[in-house]
């Protein structure tokens, strides 16, 4: 069963509520005392994909120029340590 949350017009009052997908949607505010009109609130849900199957440029600001310096600097690294080995 679905949660789903409404909100009152006349209080600003939000609150969850649990129903199938059958039933009607309320239309009366559950705030002690308000009775209000309330409505129902549509929000987008959350999906993050994950996995080897999405691009790495999907999320975050991850630039081809970032890898390039990353790599350039372990190739750096890499020779001044093959280089000192030389010198003893």
């Amino acid at each position: 069963m679905p949660i789903y949350e409404y909100e009152c017009e006349k209080c600003g009052y939000r609150f969850e509520v649990r129903q199938d997908f059958d039933d009607e949607p309320l239309t009366e505010c559950r705030n002690d005392g308000c009775e209000g009109p309330a409505h129902r609130v549509f929000s987008p849900p959350t999906i993050i994909f994950k996995g080897s199957g999405f691009y790495t440029t999907d999320y975050g600001p991850r630039s081809s120029s970032g890898r390039k310096e990353s790599s350039e600097k372990s190739d750096r690294s890499d020779q001044a340590t093959s280089g000192s080995d030389t010198d003893q």
